[in-house]
C-alpha cells in the first residue's frame, strides 16, 4: 500500500497483524483504500527511495464511503454485459470463483445471476467476499485489454474482457449460495476455441466436459483444458505462475465436467487467442458415448482437412481411419465422395486416399463416418477456382530488396520451410536463398511444410539499430496463393564449409542472417527452477551458442540429442540459421533440421498445426 498525509506519501512493502503473525491477505478485516491506517515498520532506502518495510497495522478507520447510488442503474447480468463501456451499473449475483494477482492477492471474481456471468475487477472489494455471498454492488462496465496490446487487438476485432471495474460493495450476506447455472450452455472446448473473438463470450460460463492437464514448466505451472481429443484446447490464465490452481491437481489426466469461461484473449501481432479460466471441475467418471463416435470422428478430424476454396491442387492425403484412445474408439472409418469429380476426385495411390482439384466449379462433398453399427455423414461445398498467378520474384530478389526505410512491399515465390521458434512465421526457401517469414496465426494454421506458396509482405529489418543491423525478414506477409503439395525445401544455397566458431565470429552489424549453415555440433541442455536454455556446442572446443528461444520447452524435439544433467550430448549435424530478433551479441541460433543417415531429416515443425 501507499500512505499519505499533508507532508507528503510513503510506499509500504508488505503489511501484517498487530501482533506480526498474519499477512494482509489473511485478516478478516482490513484498510482499503481511504481508510485511515496506523503503521509500525521499518523505515528503509531502496534504491534512493524511502519506504516502510514488514510495517504491522496497529489500529485503521474504515473511511466512510460517499456514495450516490441514484446515477446508476440496475441490470440483470446479462443485460450489463450488452450495455455499453463507461455505463454504470448496479448488479445483484453470487460470487462463483475468485481470481488472484501475483503474491496470491485477491484481484476479481465471477458474478452470476440466473440470466448470465461476469467478470468483476476490483482489488478493493474482493478481499471482502468469499465464493456462495449474494452481493449486491454498483461498478462501470468496461471491456479491459492490456495497455501493450491495445494496437494487436483491434487488428483482430477483440474488444477486450467483459468486465465490471470501480466497484461499489453495497451488501453482501455473507452466506454460502449456490450459484445460479440454469441458462449455462452446454457446448464444446472445440466451438469456443472456434468462437471468433469478436465475439463477446469473454466471462461468459460454458459446461464442457474437458481433459485438464497440468503441465509443469520452469518455475511455473501451466494447467491446459482440452477437448476429447486430447489438442484441441487452451490453458488457464494465471498471474501466480500456476499457484492459484493447484485445486487441479487432483483432476490432471481426467475428462471431467467443467464450467470454463474464456477470461481473455492475448493478442499479438500474428493474431489473438483465448485464455481459459475455470469455475469448476467435477469429475463424474466420465464415459464417452460410443454412438458418438462417427460424428466425433467427422467434426474433430475429418472436416478440418477440407478449405471451403481451393486455387491450386492440394495433393492432399486424406484420413480415412481414426483411433482416439482417450475415450476408447479404435477403427472409425472414414470415406468421401464428391457430387462432381470433374471438380474434385478422391483417388487411391500407392495405398492412400488423395484428393486432387481439376477444373473450375464447386462440388458437394460427402463425409461418411461408420463405427460399428453407428453412422453419420456431413456434406459440405467445396470451390475450386483457378485465379492469375501474379508476377513474383525469387527469394534472393526479395532479400536484394532495399529494408531500411521502412522495407519494401515484395511479392514472393517459395517452399514453406521449417518453424521460426519464438516468432509466429517460418523460413521461406528457394532454390536462390532462405529468408525468415512472420505471419497471422490464422494464415500459419492454414499451412503446412512443404507447401508451395506465394506471399505478399514486407522485406525488412527487425530491431535494426545502432550497431545492430538486426533480422531479414518478410514481415506480416499475406498468402496469396497456395499450390499446396509436399515439396523437399532446397539446400541449393545452404554453406556447409563452416564450423560453430566461424558462426561465432560473425559480426552483428551486418546481415548473417539470411543464410543457412550445415554444421556439426553437441546439444547441451540448461534447466533450473526458473528458467531454462538449450545450447548448441562445439565438438571441438568449450564455444557455444544459444538457440533463440522463451524456453528450452520450444525446443522439446531437440532435448533427445542433449546429454543428462547439463552435459553434451553426442555429435549431430544440423542446419542452422543465425538470428538476431533482438538485439544480442553474438548471433542466437535457429535449428531447422537434424540431418541423419541416408539423407533422413528431423525438421523443426513447432509452429505448424498441419
Amino acid at each position: 500500500m501507499t500512505i499519505s498525509d499533508d507532508t507528503g506519501s510513503l510506499y509500504v512493502y508488505g503489511t501484517y497483524s498487530s501482533d506480526g503473525k498474519l499477512r494482509y491477505s489473511e485478516l478478516e478485516d482490513k484498510p482499503y483504500a481511504g481508510d485511515e491506517v496506523f503503521l509500525s515498520g521499518l523505515l528503509k532506502n531502496f534504491k534512493g527511495q524511502a519506504e516502510l518495510s514488514s510495517a504491522w497495522i496497529i489500529e485503521f478507520k474504515h473511511a466512510e464511503e460517499e456514495f450516490d447510488e441514484s446515477s446508476y442503474t440496475k441490470m440483470t447480468v446479462a443485460e450489463a454485459r450488452n450495455a455499453k463501456k463507461d455505463t454504470k451499473i448496479i448488479l445483484e449475483g453470487v460470487v462463483a470463483k475468485i481470481t488472484y494477482a501475483n503474491g496470491m492477492i485477491p484481484s476479481g471474481f465471477y458474478l452470476v445471476d440466473s440470466t448470465s456471468s461476469i467478470y468483476v475487477y476490483d482489488s478493493q472489494v474482493t478481499p471482502r467476499v468469499e465464493i456462495g455471498n449474494k452481493v449486491k454492488l454498483a461498478g462501470v462496465k468496461d471491456l479491459w485489454i492490456l495497455e501493450t496490446e491495445v494496437s494487436n487487438a483491434s487488428k483482430f476485432g477483440y474488444e477486450g474482457c467483459c468486465q465490471l471495474s470501480k466497484a461499489h460493495l453495497l451488501e453482501n450476506d455473507g452466506k454460502k449460495n449456490a450459484y445460479d447455472k440454469s441458462w449455462i450452455e452446454k457446448t464444446t472446448v472445440k466451438k469456443i476455441m472456434d468462437t471468433p473473438v469478436s465475439e463477446n463470450i469473454t466471462t461468459l460460463i460454458y459446461k464442457v466436459d474437458a481433459l485438464v492437464k497440468k503441465a509443469e514448466g520452469t518455475g511455473f505451472v501451466n494447467y491446459y483444458f482440452d477437448d476429447i481429443d486430447g489438442v484441441t484446447g487452451a490453458y488457464a490464465y494465471t498471474q501466480c505462475n500456476g499457484s492459484d490452481f493447484k485445486w487441479l491437481d487432483e483432476f490432471d489426466g481426467k475428462i471431467c465436467t467443467v464450467y470454463l469461461s474464456a477470461i481473455n484473449a492475448k493478442s499479438s501481432a500474428s493474431g489473438c487467442s483465448w485464455r481459459f479460466f475455470p469455475i469448476e471441475v467435477i469429475d463424474e467418471g466420465y464415459t464417452f458415448d460410443k454412438a458418438d463416435a462417427p460424428k466425433f470422428a467427422v467434426n474433430y478430424y475429418a472436416l478440418g482437412q477440407f478449405d471451403k476454396n481451393y486455387t491450386g491442387d492440394p495433393k492432399k492425403e486424406l484420413i480415412t481411419s481414426v483411433t482416439q484412445e482417450l475415450i476408447d474408439v479404435k477403427d472409425i472409418k472414414l470415406e468421401y465422395t464428391s457430387s462432381d469429380t470433374n471438380v474434385i476426385s478422391f483417388d487411391v495411390e500407392e495405398d492412400k486416399l488423395i484428393m486432387h482439384t481439376h477444373n473450375e466449379g464447386t462440388a458437394k462433398i460427402t463425409i461418411k463416418a461408420t463405427y460399428l453399427t453407428y453412422e453419420y455423414s456431413v456434406t459440405i461445398d467445396v470451390e475450386y477456382k483457378e485465379v492469375v498467378i501474379p508476377d513474383t520474384i525469387t527469394v534472393k530478389e526479395a532479400i536484394e530488396a532495399n529494408a531500411l526505410d521502412g522495407g519494401t512491399e515484395v511479392v514472393v515465390r517459395g517452399i514453406v520451410g521449417p518453424s521460426l521458434v519464438n516468432r509466429v512465421g517460418f523460413y521461406l526457401i528457394d532454390e536462390t536463398g532462405v529468408i525468415a517469414v512472420t505471419t497471422s496465426a490464422e494464415t500459419l494454421a492454414s499451412l503446412a511444410l512443404g507447401n508451395e506458396v506465394i506471399l505478399k509482405g514486407t522485406r525488412t529489418l527487425f530491431g535494426h539499430e545502432g550497431n545492430y543491423y538486426g533480422q531479414s525478414v518478410l514481415l506480416d506477409c499475406e498468402l496469396i496463393l497456395n499450390f499446396y503439395g509436399s515439396h523437399d525445401y532446397s539446400t541449393a544455397t545452404f554453406d556447409d564449409t563452416k564450423t560453430l566458431e566461424d558462426l561465432l565470429a560473425m559480426d552483428v552489424s551486418e546481415d548473417h542472417t539470411t543464410q543457412v549453415y550445415v554444421i556439426e555440433v553437441k546439444v547441451k541442455l540448461v534447466e533450473s527452477q526458473h528458467f531454462s536454455n538449450i545450447y548448441i556446442n562445439s565438438p571441438t572446443s568449450d564455444k557455444q551458442i544459444i538457440l533463440y528461444c522463451s524456453s528450452a520447452n520450444q525446443y522439446n524435439w531437440l532435448k533427445k540429442y542433449a546429454g543428462e544433467n547439463g552435459e553434451l550430448g553426442e555429435t549431430i549435424t544440423i542446419e542452422i540459421a543465425l538470428c538476431n530478433w533482438n538485439k544480442k551479441s553474438p548471433f542466437r541460433g535457429c535449428i531447422l533440421a537434424v540431418l541423419g543417415e541416408n539423407g533422413e531429416k528431423e525438421v523443426n515443425t513447432l509452429n505448424f498445426a498441419k
